[in-house]
């Protein structure tokens, strides 16, 4: 645990986060995976914005039961259309789970942004690594965290089918993630590296949002409180830098 980054979590609906991943290890029998918004927290160098539900994601084998069915037939009541109410001392907490099953990867779809959809969150699950998160009512917790280029390569994606205001934290998280003295150069590196097809799609979708629909995505950006102080140029940016490191021989020069 001494080599882990150590994340503390501050205020009871980020306490209550963290403790409900506990309650959903012990629920499913699994190793939880934390990607979204807490996943995004806990990487950046300095969190700029809170998140209340934890996502988690889940690479599930042929013959294993769905981390959601578990969830379900242990108590915990159905939210949403992949997520449930895990009840921890500090609240409910909505829980939303992710999977990716070896049929996905089997036959992959040919829609890029459903292709990216499993390729991305693939590609979390498996590369993850451990952060220690330290939060109120809550000893030291080790969990494996998404890293920064699975994160940015989920978001290019979901981004295409959230409402407006999910939209736009998703625009901004891309953006910090990008920016950020510490998970900038390591997703870099990482989306350098990523499988081909991988990259061909997050270019599409990187393309779209922060070249194609910049004016678009930075009207939507600036609609939340936390994206008020962002500019074009700040996209455009965001934008060449993806770009670079997605498209083959573009890595050299950032």
């Amino acid at each position: 645990m001494s080599g882990n980054p150590i994340v503390d979590l501050a205020g009871t609906s980020m306490s209550a986060l963290a403790l409900a991943i506990p309650a959903v290890a012990a629920r499913t029998g699994r190793k939880v995976t934390v990607v979204g918004g807490l996943a995004v927290v806990c990487r950046l160098s300095r969190a700029y914005r809170a998140t209340t539900d934890l996502d988690t994601v889940h690479r599930r084998r042929d013959g294993e039961p769905a981390q959601l069915e578990l969830l379900i037939s242990s108590g915990a009541a159905p939210s949403g259309p992949s997520g449930v109410l895990v009840p921890t001392e500090a609240g409910q907490v909505q829980v939303d789970i992710l999977e990716v099953t070896d049929a996905d990867l089997a036959v992959l779809p040919t829609d890029p942004t459903d292709r990216l959809h499993v390729l991305s969150h693939a590609w979390a699950a498996s590369t993850a690594t451990p952060i220690t998160i330290r939060a109120a009512g809550l000893t030291d917790l080790v969990v494996d965290v998404a890293e920064p280029g699975p994160l940015v390569a989920m978001k290019l994606q979901s981004v295409m089918n959230r409402g407006r205001a999910k939209e736009g934290t998703d625009l901004l998280d891309i953006v910090r993630l990008c920016l950020d003295p510490t998970t900038g150069p390591a997703l870099r590196r990482q989306l350098t590296a990523a499988d081909p097809q991988l990259r061909d799609d997050a270019d599409r979708h990187a393309r779209r949002w922060f070249r194609d629909q910049a004016e678009r995505s930075l009207r939507i950006v600036r609609a939340i409180p936390e994206g008020r102080g962002i500019e074009l140029d700040d996209l455009r940016l965001v934008g060449e830098l993806l770009q670079g490191v997605m498209r083959s021989g573009g890595a050299e020069g950032i």
